[in-house]
């Protein structure tokens, strides 16, 4: 089988979307299709290897096409239009001078051919809804949550043309990490006290305002840690939370060792909003339960399909005390902590990019016949 992965993401970035669909090819790939992921050619990415920066064997070919991609890094509408259209437009042209067997998008293109389309959906938005026709139409739907499923179903989506497929984690990426003391050393954090790490994006629907907020309700030797980046700057967020280590964005590869140092883990998304209420499966909480760490995360329904009071602490989203209650008690109760935090890297083995690539090729085979 000759699978194109089609995606508008620049390749490498440092955006969990693309570390997922990097993993997905590499995965496919093993399972033994031949996978070429076709992305734009876009004019700067933060570095120039994906393979390397993912920590990935080189399985699969990469093919860039030609964008009209003026003032790079720009979140512009009329600029992002410009580079998605003309990209589409070249991505169209490619498509039919290629021979393939399916095309696997997390986009929605109306121009793909619909029957040879799976589409692999991370939310429901208005977009989604109008082109629930093609969608019902298509290949099959890929969706990563029950949360989206039960939403396509109300549209008019029959349920044997969805599978869900959570996102997932290369357990091998986290097979031998370091030390908490060099992993402290290296991040140049101390070395004595507690720490309660966040690692991902700086968006509002993740929690972290709600995790700044916590601190104050913490004693003084837990430390928050956050690693990642958002709207504001750095030395903005220092000065406005002191109390919190802010260390920027990291790279991929380096994502076992970093989590090492960490004496817990936070989830803290929000439940305002319908992204992270019902739609998400966030890489962070895959590697999460990898890293053999006690969890402390929101009690939401999409995290619900994965975690429980067995392999992490729920605490009532969007409430800065009870998150740091949750923190808390996962500390003071070492022995729990580390029983639902084995239970977590027991469970996490079942959410393999290996496992999902396969479910979801089983899938396409069988809608095919």
């Amino acid at each position: 089988m000759k699978l194109i992965y089609l995606s508008t993401a620049r390749i490498p970035d440092d955006w969990a979307h693309t570390i997922q669909i990097l993993k997905m090819c590499e995965a496919f790939a093993e399972s033994g299709v031949k996978v070429e992921l076709v992305v734009p050619r876009r004019a700067k990415t933060p570095v120039d290897d994906p393979f390397v920066y993912a920590g990935m064997k080189e399985n699969f070919a990469i093919t860039r096409l030609f964008c009209v991609d003026l003032f790079p890094g720009t979140q512009g509408k009329f600029f992002y239009w410009l580079r998605t259209l003309s990209f589409y437009l070249s991505a169209w042209c490619y498509l039919l001078a290629s021979q393939y067997d399916v095309v696997y998008t997390r986009e929605l293109p109306a121009w793909v051919p619909n029957r040879k389309t799976v589409y692999e959906l991370h939310t429901i938005s208005p977009i989604v809804s109008k082109m629930s026709t093609r969608l019902i139409q298509s290949r099959g739907i890929v969706v990563i949550t029950e949360g989206i499923r039960s939403e396509l179903i109300s549209l008019g989506v029959s349920t044997e043309h969805i599978l869900v497929a959570a996102d997932g984690v290369d357990l091998d990426d986290f097979s031998h990490s370091e030390s908490k003391e060099a992993a402290r050393k290296r991040l140049g954090l101390p070395l004595d006290g507690t720490l309660a790490f966040y690692i991902g994006r700086l968006d509002p629907w993740k929690g972290v305002d709600t995790l700044y907020a916590a601190t104050r309700y913490l004693a003084h030797h837990v430390r928050v840690v956050i690693m990642g980046e958002g709207e504001k700057s750095l030395k903005e967020l220092q000065q406005t939370h002191p109390s919190i280590i802010f260390l920027g964005f990291r790279q991929y590869r380096e994502l076992a060792d970093n989590q090492a140092a960490a004496d817990v883990l936070v989830l803290p998304n929000s439940g305002k909003s319908d992204i992270s209420a019902k739609y998400t499966s966030p890489l962070k909480l895959f590697s999460y339960m990898a890293a053999g760490k006690p969890i402390v995360a929101s009690d939401l329904p999409s995290l619900r399909e994965v975690l429980s009071e067995k392999n992490a602490f729920l605490v009532a989203p969007d409430d800065p005390e009870a998150l740091a209650e949750g923190i808390r008690y996962a500390l003071a109760h070492p022995e729990e902590a580390a029983k639902r935090a084995a239970q977590a890297l027991g469970d996490v083995k079942r959410y393999t990019w290996e496992s999902r690539a396969k479910n979801i090729l089983s899938f396409i085979g069988n809608k095919s016949r």
